[in-house]
């Protein structure tokens, strides 16, 4: 073999180690074996013997490595993480999108989605449109499964290349179990997540891609000192085997949705009620009165004596008719946040009003600060 033919196998093999986050012998062993050679040494042992890859082989292998994530030649030294562009694809007979967004992998199809969080061991998350609830291909494990499986599949394409950006001791601590934080920097062998308290190993940060093991936040969480000094939190255990939790799925109504309840129809009467509002006193009545909704078929308006006892709020009956629903009106012994509410009466203008109860204030009371 040239010198040039095991240099560069050398090289994929180093880029394929950073793509993957292994070691590098483990990885000159995996592209040993794509030669067809048990492992490294028996490689390098043929090679003694005068052994050469044929140029195809050699193409084939560096092929390997680039479908992994991995820089294979200089023109892509440079860092090159990119979101890739969504792609059409089908499965079983069913049409889909598949992209990607801030590292999360989506998958779309006609009233379903699927999220494979950038966390590698985060739960992938289903979302069914409810109009097509008992119908949807996703509630096919077997589909849903191999779903799964396609879009681990880009998103384990996406790590890589965050892999190959990022310095090499952030996706493989080294024998102490220290660890590079690949945004923010300096290098630790126990971290802390902000978040949850959690207290991190480096191993363990690498190997999760500085999500917090224990609660999934992003890496901008991850610290070298704990929040709080005198609570340091426990330390995050490691699954015996470590793969992603099982999917969530949700039945979900995508479609914008009024929903007529309490909190909604008491803001459209009180809007209505200051419609109504002649007065500040008025306003101030619209404003502190109590609106229930019972049992989603009447509306009950208590008043205070700030709204008067004769008036018709004309507004928010018409309001409450096009919602079909009925009216009931009481007037509680609660008096108004001011004295001399009869000021409140003589004008519209809040200013005005201010103005006279100032006055009446300082003539008469004490106004505090």
């Amino acid at each position: 073999m040239t010198n040039y033919q095991m240099k560069k196998i050398r090289t994929l093999g180093k880029r394929y180690a950073r793509a993957t986050a292994m070691a590098h012998t483990e990885a000159l062993n995996i592209l040993a074996m794509q030669f067809g050679f048990a492992h490294w040494k028996a490689l390098t042992d043929a090679v003694k013997e005068d052994w050469q890859p044929s140029d195809e082989a050699l193409a084939q292998v560096e092929e390997f490595v680039r479908e992994a994530g991995a820089k294979t030649d200089a023109s892509n030294d440079a860092s090159h993480f990119h979101e890739p562009e969504p792609e059409n694809g089908e499965l079983c007979g069913h049409q889909f999108q598949i992209g990607s967004s801030l590292g999360d992998v989506f998958v779309s199809g006609n009233g379903w989605d699927l999220l494979i969080p950038e966390a590698p061991f985060k739960a992938p998350i289903v979302e069914i449109d409810e109009r097509y609830a008992e119908t949807s291909p996703v509630k096919d494990p077997s589909f849903l499964a191999k779903l799964i499986e396609l879009a681990q599949e880009r998103s384990k394409r996406i790590r890589a290349q965050m892999a190959v950006d990022w310095p090499r001791r952030s996706t493989k601590a080294d024998l102490d179990g220290v660890a590079r934080h690949p945004l923010r920097g300096g290098e630790a062998s126990t971290w802390y997540c902000h978040s949850c308290d959690a207290q991190i190993a480096g191993s363990q940060l690498a190997e999760n891609y500085w999500h917090c093991p224990n609660c999934g936040t992003h890496p901008l969480n991850i610290h070298v000192e704990p929040f709080d000094d005198q609570l340091p939190g426990k330390p995050v255990q490691t699954p015996d085997t470590a793969q992603r939790e099982k999917p969530e799925v949700r039945i979900v109504e995508p479609r914008l949705t009024l929903h007529l309840n309490e909190e909604t129809v008491s803001t459209l009467i009180r809007c209505a009620l200051l419609e109504d509002a002649a007065s500040v006193n008025e306003r101030l009545g619209a404003m502190r009165a109590e609106i229930s909704l019972l049992d989603g078929e009447e509306v009950w308006i208590t008043f205070d004596e700030m709204w008067p006892e004769d008036k018709e709020p004309t507004s928010a009956l018409a309001v409450a008719k096009k919602l079909g629903l009925e009216v009931e009106q009481e007037v509680s012994f609660s008096t108004g946040p001011f004295a001399w509410s009869d000021l409140g009466h003589m004008t519209s203008d809040t200013a005005d009003f201010t103005e006279a109860l100032l006055k009446a204030y300082e003539s008469r009371g004490v106004i505090k600060r």
